[in-house]
């Protein structure tokens, strides 16, 4: 989905006018228009950040527990390595980004856990939900599709594998990385042979 605004066309137009008129111009005026091209290439830069409204969808792998996120990019969006992280997701790290309640539908029939565990020993780790988290699955697959923290509790934390959009915004913060693996830090420089998925 692309939605161009008009204050973004007015910007790159600008960029342009600029950088055309700068061409044969005295040295004082040319200063004057490199800061203007400057002012005008930062409001582009500012407005990558997009706040268009998007309408995503979250699904666990059976399809009947789904959560639609009607909204812009999420300002969170975390990568964390704790243990609980890595046991839940099954895989050495978990992302997820938290979104405003009201920008949040789920259909379907999800099974909740709770952490930590009322009655149960203290886990040996510091992890991401010391203060308490609800982890919401699907009963019939076993995917995690959605959180909520009760630090939080203006917002659902969202399973981005779930989304399964390679495009989706990076990770803004990480944590836990004393659980980190090792070969994580640079999985491109990883010598691995694809075997599937590939044409």
């Amino acid at each position: 989905m692309i939605i161009v605004k008009k204050n973004l066309l007015f910007a790159i137009c600008s960029l342009f006018l600029v950088g055309s008129i700068t061409i044969g111009c005295k040295p004082e005026q040319k200063k004057e228009q490199e800061k203007a091209e400057v002012v005008v290439k930062t409001e582009i830069v500012n407005m990558s950040n997009s706040d268009e409204i998007k309408t995503r969808i979250a699904r666990c792998n059976c399809g009947q527990l789904e959560v639609t996120i009607v909204g812009p990019d999420p300002e969170r969006i975390s990568l964390c390595h704790c243990n609980l992280c890595q046991r839940q997701s099954g895989s050495a790290f978990a992302i997820q980004a938290r979104f405003p309640k009201e920008q949040v539908t789920v259909k379907g029939e999800a099974t909740s856990w709770r952490f930590p565990i009322k009655g149960a020993d203290p886990v040996d780790f510091t992890n991401c939900a010391e203060d308490g988290a609800e982890f919401h699955f699907c009963a019939t697959c076993g995917s995690t599709v959605y959180y909520t923290s009760d630090l939080d509790d203006s917002r659902i934390g969202i399973k981005i594998g779930t989304l399964t959009e390679p495009d989706f915004p990076a990770p803004k913060i990480t944590g836990h990385i004393k659980y980190r693996h090792p070969w994580t830090e640079n999985i491109e420089s990883l010598s691995m042979l694809v075997v599937q998925g590939e044409k």
